[in-house]
């Protein structure tokens, strides 16, 4: 018989099982911490825009737009608008509406015409293009089609170099009503 070297106390370290070895040092990583900056970026990011979104929807809220949706004869007349035809209602822009910039001599300006009670139906405004000293230098007739509830905008534009302002000479509005 061959003769075994190994003692009894060489078996049983062998028998017991081996402590797992510590792996290596690594250093930390920066993902997990650049992870968390963008969640909490993500965060802030949303948080603003509700906070934006609500303002947004509250300063909408606080006054309703005009031409049959929460606006009604007194709050026109109130605003400075004038009844030019039954049920229709006229004023130079104001408010919210966007002035247009004319280059190159002449002048621009803008009417609003509500259609409250009624189809305005065929619009049409004749302006008087006057010049400095209050003479007539030119006609402008402007045309559109409105119907109830709309308020629409009238771009009047003269070329012509002396004139300085328009004055409303008429103003009707037919709608034919089936």
């Amino acid at each position: 018989m061959a003769r075994n070297d190994k003692t009894v106390e060489d078996m049983i370290v062998e028998m017991e099982p081996v402590p797992p070895s510590k792996p290596p040092a690594q250093r930390p990583s920066r993902f997990p911490v650049l992870q968390r900056l963008l969640a909490l970026g993500l965060v802030v990011v949303g948080f603003g825009a509700g906070w934006m979104a609500a303002g947004l929807r509250s300063s909408l809220a606080e006054k309703p737009a005009a031409g049959g949706r929460g606006e009604n004869r007194q709050d026109l007349l109130a605003d400075g608008w004038v009844e030019s035809d039954q049920g229709v209602f006229t004023r130079r822009c104001q408010g919210i509406c966007r002035k247009p910039r004319l280059y190159g001599g002449g002048i621009i300006d803008v009417m609003e015409v509500a259609c409250l009670e009624r189809p305005c139906g065929d619009i049409q405004a004749t302006f008087a293009v006057l010049d400095g000293q209050g003479q007539e230098v030119d006609k402008v007739v402007e045309n559109r089609i409105g119907r109830q509830g709309e308020r629409l905008q009238l771009v009047i534009e003269s070329q012509k170099p002396q004139a300085k302002s328009f004055a409303l000479q008429s103003f009707t509005a037919r709608a034919r009503v089936e």
